[in-house]
């Protein structure tokens, strides 16, 4: 019994994100009408925060992150 809750509960935290991820995908296609410092304060804190988590996650470095999201721009 023990097992399927654990099996239980790792696929709804799976499924969870997998859904706040979605939520994310819609929240950034909305445009504001007037783009303002504020708004990129809002999206470079919520972009460190996501940064820090994938750190977490997968045992990469921040630093490591950043310089692939870096590149990616390139």
């Amino acid at each position: 019994m023990e097992n399927q809750d654990v099996k239980t509960a790792y696929e709804n935290a799976k499924s969870d994100i997998a859904n706040l991820l979605g939520w994310f995908e819609c929240e950034l296609q909305k445009e504001p009408e007037i783009i303002q410092w504020p708004r990129v304060g809002t999206l470079n804190h919520v972009r460190q925060n996501l940064i820090e988590t994938l750190s977490f996650l997968s045992g990469f470095e921040t630093r490591e992150i950043e310089n692939s999201l870096e590149e990616s721009r390139m």
